[in-house]
């Protein structure tokens, strides 16, 4: 499955450059994340708790940068596996900044998802909706943490 968004962020380039790259930070905007830990500069693990259709479970996962070009371009690989169905998830990601002027940053987010086991019987279009309401609750978050309030602007 191929998944794309994009969304606007009222900040600038690098201070959301800066919060991508700060795994504490970052998964404070991913719905479900239970723990995170950074094994190095690269490589983080974690668990997320996640439902899709009728089954629920958690996500043992590890993502790993394999590709950065500061502060515009992030590509990363993710591989985990569901505690109660044991299927496996990998998930080959990218985000690309555009600064769109000095206050305001475009983020484009790209993925290519692929699921084998019994998550992936739940079909295309479970699994499909259930990743898109994630993507629009990880939009919402991450704005609330980037972005100034317009009454705190200019002082």
């Amino acid at each position: 499955m191929r998944f794309e968004d994009s969304l606007v962020i009222h900040a600038p380039a690098k201070e959301v450059w800066d919060f991508l790259l700060d795994v504490n930070r970052f998964a404070t905007c991913m719905p479900g994340v239970d723990q995170i830990a950074q094994i190095d500069e690269r490589t983080f693990d974690g668990l997320i708790t996640a439902s899709v259709g009728p089954m629920s479970g958690k996500f043992q996962f590890r993502a790993h940068i394999v590709d950065s070009k500061p502060p515009t371009e992030l590509a990363a690989n993710v591989e985990g596996t569901d505690s109660v169905t044991k299927s496996k998830l990998t998930a080959d990601v990218q985000m690309t900044l555009t600064a769109k002027s000095e206050a305001e940053t475009e983020l484009h987010q790209r993925a290519n998802v692929e699921i084998k086991g019994r998550l992936a019987i739940l079909g295309d279009m479970v699994v499909r909706a259930t990743a898109s309401l994630l993507l629009d609750e990880f939009g919402k978050r991450l704005r609330q943490q980037l972005e100034t309030p317009p009454s705190e602007q200019g002082t």
